[in-house]
């Protein structure tokens, strides 16, 4: 998406003040799905929301988030998941419940390189399956399991994979058409030790964009020349990967950050489990630029943030914060940051711009970042820079930051 169009989404949503889902609420509320409203339907309401899963406070966030959405979608209405994980036994309960009680489950999961089951990341998947599969023989239609062959819309190279992390909701309770969109690997080991977050929405273009996205993943076959994909509306853009090439030139994150001025009024936050290769170092040497010229950048050093983006980054004088630190418990040793998120404010035209970035495009141009499938949302408002910043905080706080080497898988 051009600058200027970027432009006008952020002024029109900072302007104007309208909320992404139309709402103008924060978070989910609702009541037991057996208790009917006046015209009978279930009280349950979505609205927008940001979540993060803590592995040092309070682990399953976003598994309990994600229960309560399931177990109040209505029968024959369909849940749609796109992840690299499905292995959560807080969700797996709740999601076999409404399957059992006529949701539709459609969900493209990693498959590795044979494209088969993969019960070391998706057990809850590979449950999902056979269940589905009982179905069918009970005459059931509607509901199905995609496992890829490493990727699901590009060109399937060695170590490649289906990455993107997106669940979708055609009716929870009284809202239609939610869209959760992040960082998140549902599961209970990511659940133990990872910081991730998920954003929430309820716009219906938004809905239909990300559907096509997932019904192109479940056909596992490369989309085009080159898979990357753009979509916006109203406060927000999106980008999919696999990218094949990618370039400087159709970087959407470096696009993003040549969009913001490097100067004193700027303020960056970066949380960011990988950034390697020439992709990583096209877009160091943009940050540690703009850092020279004045802006402010916090930058969360993931695991797989190799060291020559964090010489650059220091050199310029950013303040780099540690992402990976063992925590003295021996059930889950280390908790590391593994969002690829990103909240940026700065002064353009006289007004001041907030913006957000949430998804799974970890900053690198190899199998684990452009050549597989990903999926980023870039939210143009207030709320949302907010909303990441505080969720960012604990990451921030966190002392000593020593930056060790630290592998936690």
């Amino acid at each position: 998406m051009r600058r200027a169009a970027r432009v006008c989404v952020a002024l029109a949503v900072v302007l104007v003040g309208t909320s992404l889902d139309g709402t103008g609420a924060g978070g989910a509320a609702g009541a037991d799905p057996s208790s009917p409203t006046r015209a009978g339907r279930p009280a349950f309401t979505v609205t927008r929301a940001m979540t993060m899963n803590d592995p040092t406070r309070r682990t399953g966030t976003i598994a309990r988030q994600l229960r309560t959405y399931i177990e109040h979608t209505p029968s024959g209405a369909t849940i749609s998941i796109q992840s690299f994980y499905l292995s959560s036994s807080i969700t797996w309960p709740a999601l076999r419940a409404a399957y059992r009680r006529g949701v539709h489950v459609r969900a493209v999961l990693y498959g590795g390189p044979t494209g088969g089951p993969m019960a070391g990341v998706s057990s809850e998947g590979v449950k999902l399956a056979d269940l589905i599969r009982d179905g069918r023989d009970h005459g059931r239609r509607g509901s199905w399991v995609v496992w890829t062959r490493r990727t699901a819309r590009g060109v399937d190279a060695e170590g490649t994979v289906m990455h993107a992390k997106v669940w979708q909701f055609s009716r929870v309770g009284r809202t239609r058409k939610v869209t959760m969109i992040g960082s998140y690997n549902n599961g209970d080991p990511p659940d133990a030790r990872a910081y991730s977050a998920m954003v929430t929405l309820t716009d219906p273009k938004l809905y239909g964009d990300v559907q096509s996205m997932f019904l192109a993943s479940a056909r596992d076959r490369r989309d085009g020349r080159n898979p990357q994909r753009r979509f916006s509306g109203q406060g927000w853009d999106a980008y999919f990967f696999p990218s094949t090439p990618i370039t400087p030139e159709n970087d959407p994150a470096l696009e993003r950050l040549r969009a913001i001025p490097g100067n004193a009024d700027t303020r960056m936050v970066i949380s960011m489990y990988s950034m390697q290769g020439r992709r990583g170092g096209w877009l160091a040497r943009r940050l540690a630029s703009m850092v020279e010229r004045g802006a402010d950048l916090t930058f969360v050093v993931g695991p797989d943030v190799r060291a020559p983006v964090v010489r650059r980054l220091r050199a310029a004088g950013a303040t780099l914060e540690d992402g990976c630190w063992r925590t003295g418990r021996a059930r889950a040793p280390y908790a590391y940051t593994h969002d690829k998120e990103m909240t940026a404010t700065w002064v353009e035209d006289g007004e001041r711009r907030y913006a957000a970035w949430i998804g799974s495009d970890d900053w690198g141009n190899g199998s684990g970042g452009s050549q597989s499938d990903q999926a980023t949302i870039g939210l143009y408002s207030r709320w949302a820079y907010t909303r990441l910043t505080r969720l960012l905080a604990p990451q921030i706080a966190h002392e000593p930051d020593d930056l060790r080497r630290c592998n936690p898988l």
